[in-house]
């Protein structure tokens, strides 16, 4: 039995949490306020089960739960990373793990600015489990878990033992990843959610686009898809994967959005997405024109996938000098829209690698 350390509330922070409990380890969590929390949490797997858990405590303060853990899981959105690390950088020792879920933009620049250098830390790729829905402090409820998920380390040659204990501590198939650059530039939610967006909403996407953003209504975010975000979602990747090859580290592990979903094209990557079950019932407000910077300010698919994810993707291959027009188009589009909902530029998604001269300084630091 681990002693496991999870830091957050959110929906991620509630999966993690419950199925860390199942697997047998004495979890812990460290969440903005206690009052919703129960001792237990129930939740329901994919298959229907139904599993209730013990927490071994729940506190606000991460002195009360990190002393004494194995394995420390930081499961905030992307706007809270470098607080949450800062809150707990003080009490974090050198024999424990602290790892990210996910681990992508920029948790890994974070960490490493933020925790003592003897400390090592990992990042998953992608979110191991699929949140339909969940209670605050009570329960949580998965529509599905990933077959495998990548996990990189610092330093790199621990990813091996990291990716074996995340899969001790999270019933998943954990693969080890050369490199932390992999896990920043995880081809998921940053270059997914961005594409549907400026496929729904952009500039000179489609002209049925701004018909379809002005009607009342709602759309299927993933299930609902179609191959004008098909288009850009390929778009997004051939720079990603271009720029890739501009990295000096291996970044095989970016794996190509084709070859993710198994789709040979703009047809079958379409019906790939409307047929992910596991993602349904996910509706977005279509808003008039007025409406649009309004729901810029508050989705987190604006906030944290372009605003943190897409903007922090664009910085790392902008250092290694790679072209990415339609990256910028999508950033400056997102700029037109304001600020979002804390008065904040997207822009300040890109702040913890603006201090990097260059690419090589910046894979340095994540080695």
């Amino acid at each position: 039995m681990l002693r496991v350390t999870v830091c957050g509330d959110g929906p991620i922070a509630h999966s993690v949490a419950l199925v860390a409990a199942w697997m047998g380890h004495a979890v812990r969590i460290v969440v903005s306020d206690t009052e919703s929390w129960a001792d237990r949490l129930r939740g329901e797997l994919p298959d229907g089960s139904r599993i209730e858990v013990p927490l071994q405590m729940v506190s606000t303060s991460a002195s009360d739960c990190i002393p004494g853990s194995d394995i420390v899981l930081v499961c905030v959105g992307h706007c809270d990373i470098a607080s949450a690390l800062e809150t707990i950088a003080p009490h974090v020792t050198a024999r424990m793990l602290v790892g990210g879920v996910p681990g992508f933009g920029g948790f890994g620049i974070h960490a490493r600015r933020v925790l003592p250098r003897q400390v090592s830390v990992f990042g998953l790729q992608r979110i191991p489990f699929v949140v339909a829905s969940h209670r605050p402090g009570r329960s949580v409820r998965l529509s599905g878990i990933r077959r495998q998920t990548y996990v990189a380390a610092m330093p790199c040659d621990n990813a091996l033992a990291n990716s074996t204990l995340v899969g001790q501590v999270l019933g998943v198939l954990a693969v080890p990843v050369s490199h932390y650059i992999n896990i920043e530039l995880s081809p998921s939610n940053s270059i997914v959610n961005p594409a549907r967006l400026y496929a729904l909403f952009g500039d000179g996407t489609r002209s049925a686009g701004k018909a379809t953003a002005g009607a009342a209504g709602e759309v299927e975010f993933f299930t609902g898809w179609d191959e004008e975000s098909s288009r850009a979602l390929l778009r997004l990747d051939a720079e990603l994967q271009s720029g890739c090859r501009s990295i000096p580290r291996d970044t095989s592990f970016v794996a190509p959005i084709l070859f993710q979903y198994d789709a040979d094209g703009v047809r079958t990557l379409t019906m790939r997405f409307r047929r992910l079950a596991t993602l349904s019932n996910r509706p977005l407000a279509m808003p008039a024109d007025d409406g649009l910077q309004e729901l810029a300010r508050n989705s987190p698919y604006f906030t944290e996938d372009i605003d943190y994810g897409l903007a922090s993707i664009r910085r790392i291959l902008g250092l290694a000098g790679a072209s990415v027009p339609f990256m910028d188009e999508i950033l400056r589009w997102r700029t037109g829209l304001g600020a979002n909902a804390d008065g904040q530029d997207m822009l300040k998604g890109m702040a913890a690698i603006a201090p990097f001269p260059d690419i090589e300084t910046l894979v340095a630091t994540l080695d």
